[in-house]
């Protein structure tokens, strides 16, 4: 008789997925998610916009009091505070009494800066009026990201899991703390770009390395775990800010604790789905026995000698690894996925960011301003564990992109007003933040084990470009005060329309192969008839 062949997700799902082994591994998995907040946004406050103004040599030195700023530098009624780069030019070389009669009605640029008390990354680089250098700090940290996403997929695909976040986790230590200690501008930007470049993986990592862990079921919640933790590490980071006024300090503080990710992953079991994917079956079931052992279950009641390899179904007993990518792409079905679920991601982060960068701000403290923005996204988080599991992944990423493109163009063409605007402007967040969310755990779900990351960082790479967008479009208001939110509208209605064409994945298993994946376009959900 032909024996039983047991499938990986039935094995998980006997293990349980909240038994004591998958916790255990929730959490070491999840405190990387933690830290990747910190590094993907702490430069925010890192290099964040200071106040100052010209220093003005012969009145700072002999008076105590500035009543003389008024006569000295040209005040800005928008700010209601002095100009930060012009001064009125003197009528004497020498500046007696600082008094009116000693200025004249002309400006001149500023040679030296007073900047705002504590140790600021502006005021330490002295880039005053030097906003181009500022803002390429952000710049360059996506830049780096950019080239993290090309690179991190392929290591945790050929290597592993385990071997991925171990080296982000190191990465990100080591050059996060050498920045710390940048004696120079142009040193900083090269460490801020080779922390990103070679850390900037540790959140993909870690997200495909927890969401393996589990069976289908659960996949929605681990994912809704993964984002609810990023964004209390956001919070955390301006609550630091605001207390912590030296950004070297504040950086130091920041990358210390990735040091024990690149140390205690290395005890960290590595993802049994991912040793099956590469034909390590001995090893997958040694990882799945010391499971049971650490959750009180007899192995022998999973059944683990059944365990299906995926890769030895074929004609050939191995595998050529290197023709795994060329065969993804010489499938059409796979390469018209991968470019949508690109798009997909690449709408997603334009209008996530783009929404954010051009918000008004809710308070006169940024960081409260800040803390409010990025709180109002855990309903969407919490929300979005129902609605998938109720609805399907497509359902809700179309019916949240038109809401989106609703609500944005809506935004645009009425006039402003804080009884419809702010509610507008809310609801857009929230819809994109749950489509963002329903995004990332649609992509994880419809590409083969054996190419999941590879083509994940794809679509990720898509998402970095709209990243790196997002800051330009408040320039966009320069010559129509609604065309970035036309932008973001327009690529969210285009978007819904593009999900049409994907298969739903919804109590579908994990594919292991690219035939299985292929598959999910010609299968229906099990739920779809209830």
């Amino acid at each position: 008789m032909e024996k039983k062949e047991i499938k990986l997700d039935s094995v998980l799902e006997s293990l349980g997925p909240y038994g004591r082994y998958n916790l255990l591994n929730f959490v070491l998995l999840l405190f990387p998610v933690l830290l990747s907040s910190f590094f993907e946004c702490g430069y925010i406050f890192e290099a964040q916009e200071q106040t100052y103004r010209c220093k003005i040599y012969g009145c700072e030195e002999r008076f105590n009091d500035t009543s003389w700023l008024k006569y000295a530098i040209p005040t800005n009624n928008e700010k209601n505070r002095p100009e930060s780069c012009l001064r009125y030019a003197p009528n004497n070389v020498t500046l007696n009494q600082c008094v009116p009669e000693e200025f004249s009605n002309r400006t001149l640029p500023c040679e030296s800066f007073v900047y705002e008390p504590g140790e600021t990354f502006v005021k330490e680089f002295d880039l005053g009026c030097k906003e181009w250098m500022r803002a390429l700090v952000g710049t360059v940290h996506n830049s780096g990201m950019f080239a993290a996403m090309l690179v991190t997929g392929a290591i945790s695909d050929r290597y592993g899991r385990r071997v991925a976040v171990g080296l982000a986790g190191t990465a990100s230590f080591i050059f996060g703390i050498a920045r710390a200690f940048s004696p120079d501008y142009y040193t900083y930007l090269t460490m801020h770009f080779l922390e990103a470049a070679l850390g900037g993986g540790l959140y993909p990592s870690a997200y495909v390395f927890a969401v393996e862990l589990v069976g289908l079921k659960q996949r929605v919640i681990v994912s809704a775990m993964c984002n609810m933790t990023f964004v209390v590490g956001v919070v955390l980071i301006a609550l630091l800010a605001w207390f912590v006024n030296n950004w070297r300090h504040y950086i130091l503080i920041l990358y210390s604790p990735a040091i024990m990710v690149g140390i205690y992953v290395w005890f960290m079991n590595e993802s049994a789905r991912w040793l099956l994917s590469k034909g390590r079956k001995d090893e997958a079931i040694k990882t799945l026995k010391k499971a049971a052992k650490i959750n009180n279950l007899d192995p022998r009641i999973l059944e683990l000698d059944s365990l299906c390899d995926p890769l030895l179904k074929s004609d050939s007993q191995t595998v050529d690894k290197k023709s795994q990518l060329s065969k993804a792409i010489r499938s059409s079905i796979i390469w018209k996925r991968l470019m949508i679920c690109s798009f997909l991601w690449m709408t997603c982060s334009l209008v996530y960011y783009g929404l954010s960068i051009n918000s008004v701000s809710l308070s006169s403290n940024k960081y409260v301003s800040f803390m409010l923005v990025v709180l109002v996204e855990i309903p969407a988080y919490i929300v979005v564990v129902i609605v998938l599991d109720k609805y399907g992944r497509k359902k809700t990423m179309i019916a949240n992109f038109m809401t989106c493109s609703i609500t944005s163009l809506l935004f645009a063409f009425l006039p402003r007003s804080d009884w419809w605007s702010i509610p507008l402007y809310l609801i857009g967040k929230w819809s994109v933040t749950l489509t963002y969310s329903s995004v990332y755990i649609y992509v994880s779900e419809v590409f083969p084990t054996n190419m999941r990351q590879t083509l994940i960082s794809f679509c990720s790479t898509a998402g970095r470009i709209g990243s790196l967008i997002a800051p330009l479009t408040p320039l966009l208001s320069q010559y129509h005060q609604s065309m970035p939110t036309v932008i973001f509208g327009g690529m969210c209605f285009i978007s819904s329309l593009l999900v049409i064409m994907l298969p739903e994945t919804r109590n579908m298993r994990l594919p292991d192969t690219i035939e299985e994946a292929e598959e999910l376009s010609k299968m229906k959900t099990s739920t779809d008839s209830t």
